[in-house]
């Protein structure tokens, strides 16, 4: 396996953890319930959002690699129809989703790829 394979899984780890977590304090304090869902929703939208951009860049590796020239495709707008559908899905259900909770989340993936990633390399000394 090689580091970003590495790097991806323990940040879908990760956020797999906080995910359950905000589940957990969810059920425990129902009076915040929106805020915790409004967490999961942005966190797992932000978590495929990385996964989808490892898996392009794999991809235009692969086909540099390989001599290929593969056309431009659509990846920077997938990953931000994705972010808008969650931002319009929690102004469309205010009462099972906070829109706050929601865009602070959005970046999670990317916080959580910097912390692993520095820890990694921490380790490796």
């Amino acid at each position: 396996m090689n580091d970003t394979s590495k790097l991806n899984k323990l940040m879908f780890m990760t956020i797999m953890g906080i995910i359950a977590v905000c589940f957990i304090i969810a059920e425990i304090m129902p009076h915040r319930r929106t805020v915790f869902h409004g967490i999961v929703l942005g966190a797992s939208v932000s978590c495929l959002n990385v996964l989808y951009m490892a898996y392009k860049v794999r991809k235009i590796t692969n086909a540099a690699a390989g001599g290929s020239k593969k056309g431009a495709t659509l990846g920077f707008g997938v990953r931000v129809a994705t972010s808008i559908l969650a931002i319009v899905l929690a102004l469309e259900y205010p009462h099972y989703f906070n829109e706050l909770a929601v865009c602070a989340s959005l970046v999670a993936g990317q916080f959580m790829l910097f912390i692993v990633g520095f820890i990694m390399v921490l380790n490796e000394d």
